[in-house]
């Protein structure tokens, strides 16, 4: 509050004139109240009405494969991108071709890269049913699933699954290895033939890691030329959270989403659950589907399906368009999407195919930035107030990069803890010549103090004659009228590069810190809903106002209120944040005693009287 004070160009001589004012200020009541309002509404609205949970499997992806799920006879697309098309039961030739495809009909495959993640896919071409993270397990305060790695996808809507506007059925039987699936599906007029391969593990290096390549070869079998413009790729289903505990706090609104890439920008563009359920009109679902994408994902909090790179006979091209919606088949709210390939024209014998790369694992900020155009826009990390900027991103970076090096110096159960007690002090101690200038401004101008009194007196009349006569004052004396006020301007972006690290970051998932058993959820004792370093944030938060002069009494009363609304704010907030907070404001107070006493220990001394 130094740096307010110093805003309004108020001294310590005038503090006591302010506290002659009337005690209670209509306009700071009302205001304290409004705030209070505002706050009690959004934390009983979320307490009320939750972010949708996630039904995390109870028993491993490989129990897939034995699932009793019933297959369709021939699936293909309505103009919603589901449904199933059976062939008419007079036509013998279409029932023989049933009989024969379900003689074809195999078990799912799974597809592992050994440390990293399985990969369920379905060997009769209906995609990739579900994804195990081997490295990531589940968030839960279930004993019996503590063990478990995260499942993504679902079984109803596959990843990578290929939907046309006709029939499509097994030719005979694929080909399976341990890192492939191959299969091999026609028209029902049989002259069409669709081979898709899903294939993981081929690419090496770590800029490779959770990748799933489609790749698919249509081939005319007929005489005639044919021409394909309604193939789409599914991307998967995901809701908010994949865990059976989730975080009710005020950042529910950006856990999760259905986003794309604007080719036009060159960046990332995200669609929220309301956006592709109540706000989705006829007229915005037909403009998406003509709106060309560099890539299209679907993510929740932490993890993400995501199709890119697409090719077109090895050549580089983009998805003509996208749906997204939250499929009706799955119980609550899943962000949902398919990405439209391009239109392809075959002359008689001729064969084109179409490569995909997918991505199905974790939001880590670094990894997505490594696959450029804009897709890293999904974590959230470019966020500064109500805009996403690109050199926003650039600190998160720069700030989790150093806080992954510096984690890495201590054992794993405060790893994270300490990188975030030592961001913090880094970033405060940067910042220490600022707040000692801004002490220092404070000073002078309260030493001009009785001269702007006397200035404001004589020229109470003349506001141009006192502006000048004030600017010339400063100057002699050194006074900086907006000292006190940049080192809060210059804070703010770095401010909401810590809020947006330590809140999205997947690195601080699971990780535990003394009492905290998992920083990016609201910590807890004894099983009960008290979070101490909540109540932390609040008590630092009232002592450091307390230290502050503050001048005007309203004032100081509104803001002793405010640090018991923030208690409220901040009460579900993830404990890397609430963690954060309370370190930065420890820090702030010892700054401002130290301060104070080199203030004490450097004045000058007072002249002995005779």
């Amino acid at each position: 509050m130094t740096g307010y004070r110093r805003c309004l160009g108020i001294g310590n001589q005038q503090i006591s004139e302010l506290n002659n004012m009337k005690k209670y200020d209509a306009v700071s009541i009302i205001g304290t109240a409004l705030c209070i309002l505002v706050i009690a509404f959004a934390f009983v609205r979320n307490m009320k009405n939750p972010a949708p949970r996630a039904v995390q499997p109870a028993v491993p992806v490989e129990s897939v494969e034995s699932a009793e799920e019933p297959m369709p006879e021939a699936s293909s697309s309505n103009d919603s991108g589901q449904g199933t098309v059976t062939s008419d039961g007079g036509d013998a030739q279409a029932e023989e071709v049933i009989a024969k495809e379900a003689a074809l009909k195999t078990e799912p495959h799974v597809l592992s890269v050994e440390n990293e993640f399985s990969a369920t896919v379905d060997t009769n071409g209906r995609g990739v049913l579900a994804v195990s993270l081997d490295k990531y397990p589940v968030q839960t305060k279930k004993p019996e699933h503590k063990d478990m790695p995260v499942v993504m996808g679902k079984t109803e809507v596959p990843f990578m699954s290929l939907s046309t506007d006709f029939t499509l059925y097994q030719k005979n039987q694929g080909e399976i290895t341990d890192k492939s699936v191959t299969t091999h599906r026609m028209d029902d007029k049989r002259q069409l033939q669709f081979d898709e391969s899903w294939t993981v593990g081929n690419a090496t290096g770590a800029d490779h890691d959770y990748e799933i390549v489609y790749t698919l070869t249509v081939t005319n079998l007929g005489s005639e030329k044919r021409t394909l413009s309604e193939l789409w790729l599914d991307c998967g289903a995901l809701p908010s959270f994949l865990s059976d505990e989730t975080n009710v706090s005020f950042s529910r609104g950006i856990t999760g989403s259905m986003a794309y890439g604007s080719v036009e920008k060159n960046a990332g563009k995200l669609l929220q659950m309301k956006d592709i359920t109540a706000k989705m009109t006829p007229e915005k679902a037909a403009g998406y589907a003509l709106t060309p994408a560099n890539w299209i994902c679907v993510d929740s909090k932490y993890f993400v399906f995501a199709l890119r790179e697409l090719k077109l006979d090895d050549q580089g091209t983009v998805f003509r368009g996208f749906r997204a919606d939250s499929p009706r088949v799955l119980p609550g709210e899943f962000f949902h999407a398919q990405g439209r390939l391009p239109e392809i024209s075959l002359e008689p014998d001729q064969s084109r195919t179409i490569t995909v790369t997918g991505y199905a694992g974790p939001k880590k900020y670094p990894r997505l930035q490594q696959m450029g155009q804009g897709i890293e826009a999904i974590v959230g990390m470019n966020l500064f107030f109500f805009w996403h900027a690109d050199w926003m991103g650039w600190i998160c970076r720069v700030l989790l990069e150093f806080l992954n090096w510096v984690a890495g110096w201590f054992p794993a159960s405060i790893a994270y803890g300490m990188g975030i007690i030592l961001v913090t002090f880094l970033v405060k101690l940067i910042f220490v010549p600022l707040a000692w200038k801004s002490t220092r401004d404070m000073r002078k101008m309260a030493a001009v103090q009785p001269q702007i009194k006397a200035l404001r007196e004589k020229y109470k009349n003349d506001p141009q004659h006192l502006y000048y006569e004030q600017q010339k004052l400063f100057k002699e004396n050194g006074v900086s009228q907006f000292g006190g006020c940049l080192p809060m301007l210059v804070q703010i972006p770095v401010f909401f590069a810590m809020f947006n690290t330590f809140r999205g970051a997947i690195e601080i998932r699971l990780a535990p810190f003394l009492w905290v058993k998992d920083l990016s959820m609201p910590d807890a004792v004894f099983g009960l809903p008290i979070h101490p370093l909540a109540l932390m944030t609040g008590a630092t938060m009232y002592l450091q106002q307390r230290l502050t002069p503050m001048p005007d009494p309203n004032q100081g009363k509104m803001m002793n209120i405010m640090s018991i609304v923030f208690i409220f704010f901040f009460y579900n907030m993830p404990a890397g944040l609430t963690l954060y907070m309370t370190v930065n404001q420890l820090f702030s107070i010892c700054q401002m005693l130290l301060f104070r006493r080199w203030e004490k220990k450097n004045a000058p001394a007072e002249p002995q009287k005779a």
